[in-house]
């Protein structure tokens, strides 16, 4: 899979966490994994929060960035947590391991938004998709996703 959008407001990400959520299925498939990669307000947490719409997230979705990770419960029947975590405030892969990422985006039932990937490589699964966001400009972006080892 890989697929490329041109945008032009931030309501439109959750047509692309829909087209993810079409494509991955079910849990059945195992626990969902997206990496978003971007500049400083590209749009990557507005990507997490149109996703939490989606899935029926009942609080405000908001960056992670000095918590590092957030979890939520959603009102969606086939998936239950949305975990968030924003990276950006981390200067290696080791800071990982005490914050058990590995574990929580391993969960079934979940599906994990990954702020800043290219920080924690190892941490990232071969079968995530990775949602690479630009700005072209004002509030028009450029979305490519691309699943996993076609990256």
């Amino acid at each position: 899979m890989k697929t490329q959008w041109t945008i032009h407001t931030p309501a439109q990400l959750q047509l692309i966490a829909q087209e993810i959520l079409d494509h991955h299925k079910a849990p059945a498939d195992g626990p969902l994994v997206i990496a978003l990669k971007g500049d400083l307000g590209a749009g990557k947490t507005a990507f997490a929060q149109e996703l939490g719409k989606l899935l029926g997230v009942a609080e405000q979705v908001t960056s992670p960035t000095f918590t590092i990770m957030k979890q939520y419960q959603t009102t969606d029947q086939l998936w239950h947590t949305l975990v968030h975590i924003d990276a950006y405030r981390l200067e290696s892969e080791v800071e990982v391991k005490p914050l058990h990422i590995s574990e929580s985006i391993a969960q079934p039932y979940t599906i994990s938004c990954i702020e800043w990937p290219e920080i924690i490589p190892k941490s990232i699964p071969d079968f995530a998709y990775l949602v690479q966001i630009e700005i072209i400009k004002d509030e028009q972006r450029r979305v490519t996703i691309t699943l996993g080892k076609e990256q």
